[in-house]
């Protein structure tokens, strides 16, 4: 999709081993830029989950992340996001696959590598429709994209880091997936984090999703996991 010069060029700003995850990962960047253009998405949606952790805060990223997960910030129909998504995308991505749960969008992009062969990579942006809330505050953070292929910035409304590892916190008492733990050990490592409020988030997740988690029952689900 990406001419090999550009990909190559982009390394200076993605530190993965294959070609394959550069580009994606300068497809990524530029699907920021284009989404948080929008007013309708600047306004209603916020930008969540991993690749925003370490495209906005854990600098340089640790681990590769591949999809974007997005918020709506109010209740509403999603309708005109969905819109707006597809003005942002659909042009240079091509028509996505997408589906609809309760309380989530999910879109499918799928596009060939400039590998030979070529491989299939597929770019998913997720949209929790159901989690109208937020702890400590929304906030704005510049991000920027520079290359020959593409250039552009934009201001992503995001969460506070806190509110962040809070929702990396409930996502490893919900799943098994050791990236949760890598996540959240390495941003307690790098990033100057409160415990307690990252505490204090994740009991108003968890509370809202209708459970009360005490540090009890959380040891005990992270030593069952060790043993399975």
């Amino acid at each position: 999709m990406i001419p090999k010069d550009f990909v190559t060029e982009w390394r200076a700003h993605s530190p993965w081993v294959s070609d394959r995850q550069v580009e994606h990962d300068l497809v990524i960047s530029r699907a920021l830029v284009e989404l948080f253009s929008r007013a309708t998405i600047a306004n209603a949606l916020a930008f969540r989950g991993g690749t925003a952790l370490y495209k906005l805060y854990v600098l340089p990223a640790a681990r590769y992340s591949e999809d974007i997960d997005l918020v709506q910030t109010a209740a509403g129909g999603i309708g005109p996001a969905l819109d707006a998504i597809h003005d942002a995308l659909d042009g240079w991505l091509g028509e996505p696959q997408w589906k609809q749960s309760e309380g989530r969008v999910t879109l499918s992009y799928r596009f060939a590598s400039e590998d030979l062969p070529p491989v299939r990579l597929k770019l998913k942006v997720e949209i929790n429709s159901r989690e109208h809330f937020t702890v400590f505050g929304l906030r704005s953070h510049r991000f920027e994209v520079r290359s020959r292929w593409f250039s552009g910035a934009a201001d992503l409304r995001t969460y506070e880091l806190d509110e962040l590892l809070a929702t990396k916190l409930r996502a490893l008492y919900q799943r098994k997936k050791g990236r949760d733990l890598f996540d959240l050990a390495l941003a307690l490592k790098r990033n100057a984090v409160s415990p307690e409020r990252i505490i204090e988030a994740f009991t108003r997740y968890t509370n809202e999703d209708g459970v009360r988690v005490s540090r009890a029952m959380f040891e005990q689900n992270l030593a069952a996991k060790r043993t399975d």
